[in-house]
């Protein structure tokens, strides 16, 4: 078979999860809905030709908890079985192997209200730091420089 891709907005229904998915993500589905809720759907669920999920379990799960009928999906044809399982695998492992920027983090966060939703991108607040680093207030004149235990990252106090 020729690969090709299209994308197609496809009932929730005729889509179906990987039954041998390795991925527990269930604890992502809440965050998920409310970051579709904030930022509209964006990434397409990636099924093969018989709609079996290649990549976003937790983007289906969270539209059907949304009460949606239907989404756009990306439909990938002519993938080997091995490609298929392959892709599943490295889709969700890739992005643990990726780093943060943590200045151009701060950077994009400065100024974002995310409303409820609670991610921690691994930077620490400073007060919580100093008082980590050196066991003192803030205001304290001591506790000028601290880093970050779980980043690295250096703050100016």
């Amino acid at each position: 078979m020729e690969e090709s891709m299209e994308l197609k907005t496809i009932n929730l229904k005729e889509i179906k999860p990987y039954e041998k998915n390795a991925r527990k993500n269930d604890q992502a589905v809440d965050t998920v809905v409310k970051s579709i809720e904030q930022c509209t759907y964006v990434a397409p669920i990636i099924v093969d030709e018989n709609y079996v999920i290649l990549a976003g379990h937790t983007r289906w799960k969270a539209m059907k908890k949304m009460g949606r009928t239907e989404c756009e999906c990306v439909v990938k044809t002519g993938l080997t079985e091995e490609q298929k399982k392959k892709y599943r695998l490295l889709d969700n492992k890739t992005n643990e192997l990726a780093d943060w920027d943590f200045d151009l983090l701060e950077e994009e966060l400065d100024g974002l209200d995310f409303g409820d939703l609670e991610i921690d991108f691994g930077i620490c607040e400073p007060i919580e730091l100093c008082e980590k680093e050196c066991g003192k207030e803030e205001e304290e004149e001591e506790c000028e420089t601290v880093h970050c235990p779980k980043c690295g990252f250096v703050f100016n106090l």
